[in-house]
């Protein structure tokens, strides 16, 4: 089950990214053997589309001043992406936002990227060339939960002394804090307005479980979909330092399997992939927060395991059985009952069992010398669990009460007396419930079993 859940997820984000990247473009030219040809846009083409693009900060809001829409030539069509100033000639954006063969360093780009700086104050939108790519991660396959990062550097074609300069930090992304994510959301084919938004971190879920310290090189955003052009965008700290960028939305057809699951308790949120810039590197800066951590294996044999772990009953009903047995240790004066978890249904159910008598010293004397078979009624709980998953994505185990039921426990004073053992039976009085018994039972408590 888990091996397919695995290969689904595998399947179903390989293809939401091809869908992710269709991008508004121009027509395409067949071949002479039908086959669709990639054309560049003529020049004069490229100079109409760039001279009608605009970025606004919409309102009265304050936007970020350091934040561009990225327009990029992607065979016949373009794309758009967000990015931000970091040094006065530096940007930053996402390595998925850049065709392949940009993704070099040292690649010139001022072919193919075009810089957009919204109106800032009484400083007009602005428009700046590409010079090169400085630095540009590897984006190996088309997995983001894979990708230890996700970021590019360019070289701006001149510097941009009067605009604010963002602020990397490597104090990484804890779990469930809110960020402040500013991203570029295209319009249209030309119009972009700059739009904020509230993303919440999230570790420990079933979409990414490598994702589990505020070091991990890859992140998980909930309520901050990436929208059309918000690949790229900074996802910043309450001192308005950036923690992590913004890199692809989880496939909606993972979404949907998950959906389908029955697991859900609630609506699944909205979440993103990103890249954590406790790890990620920069053209100037190749200290991390955590070596050990940043360096750690992708790969999907560990994604499968850690899945499995989320998935397992031990890991999962654990604690779960462990407090409800401690909740029936007085049930009885005489006996001390387990808990065992059975499959049935889809679900765990709690199988309520003596696990051994309590110390003979305790009570065997308060029983007359000339009784030998004893009945004692107890009252247990009616308990299964099964594995539900919250809105993150995060996998427990939930707790299904029923009625509790009164349980006849029968056991031998004579045999006890005797030899410090007795079978045990156990009935209640509905029908369909079988007479259950449990022989050789003594003072010594074996460790109860799942």
């Amino acid at each position: 089950m888990v091996a397919r859940l695995c290969f689904l997820n595998s399947l179903f984000l390989s293809l939401g990214l091809c869908l992710l990247f269709s991008a508004c473009g121009k027509k395409t030219k067949t071949g002479d053997e039908g086959r669709p040809e990639v054309v560049r846009p003529n020049q004069t083409e490229i100079d109409s589309y760039l001279d009608r693009q605009t970025v606004d900060c919409p309102g009265n809001q304050a936007c970020p001043n350091y934040l561009a829409k990225i327009v990029v030539i992607l065979g016949n069509n373009f794309r758009q992406c967000t990015g931000f100033l970091t040094e006065e000639n530096f940007l930053a954006t996402s390595a998925s936002c850049l065709p392949a063969l940009l993704r070099l360093n040292g690649q010139d780009c001022s072919r193919d990227v075009f810089i957009f700086f919204p109106a800032a104050g009484n400083r007009p939108m602005e428009r700046i060339g590409c010079s090169k790519v400085v630095l540009v991660s590897k984006t190996e396959g088309s997995d983001p939960i894979l990708w230890r990062d996700d970021v590019a550097f360019l070289e701006l074609a001149a510097p941009l002394p009067g605009r604010r300069r963002a602020v990397l930090s490597r104090d990484g992304v804890p779990n469930s804090q809110r960020f402040t994510t500013w991203m570029i959301e295209q319009q249209d084919e030309y119009s972009a307005l700059v739009k904020k938004a509230t993303c919440e971190s999230v570790h420990n879920n079933y979409i990414n479980p490598l994702v589990w310290t505020e070091s991990s090189p890859n992140m998980l955003f909930a309520d901050c979909p990436v929208l059309k052009g918000g690949t790229g965008a900074p996802i910043i700290d309450s001192r308005g330092r950036v923690r992590s960028m913004v890199s692809q939305n989880i496939d909606p057809k993972l979404r949907e399997f998950l959906e389908s699951t029955g697991l859900l308790r609630e609506k699944l949120k909205e979440m993103i992939h990103a890249t954590n810039f406790a790890c990620a590197p920069t053209p100037w800066d190749g200290t991390v927060l955590d070596d050990r951590e940043c360096a750690k294996d992708l790969n999907y044999a560990r994604v499968d395991r850690f899945r499995s772990e989320m998935l397992s009953s031990t890991m999962l009903f654990g604690e779960l059985r462990k407090k409800l047995e401690d909740s029936i240790r007085s049930a009885s004066r005489y006996v001390r009952f387990g808990v065992k978890l059975v499959p049935k249904n889809g679900r765990q159910e709690a199988e309520i069992f003596p696990r051994c008598f309590k110390p003979f010293a305790e009570w065997l004397a308060t029983m007359s010398a000339n009784r030998n078979i004893f009945v004692d009624n107890v009252v247990l709980p009616v308990r299964s669990f099964k594995r539900s998953m919250d809105a993150y994505a995060r996998i427990s185990g939930e707790t299904i009460e029923s009625a509790d039921k009164l349980n006849f426990v029968q056991f031998s004073l004579r045999n006890i007396r005797s030899s410090g053992r007795s079978s045990i039976l156990m009935w209640t009085r509905n029908d369909n419930d079988e007479l259950r018994t449990f022989p050789g039972i003594t003072e010594e408590c074996p460790v109860s079993l799942l």
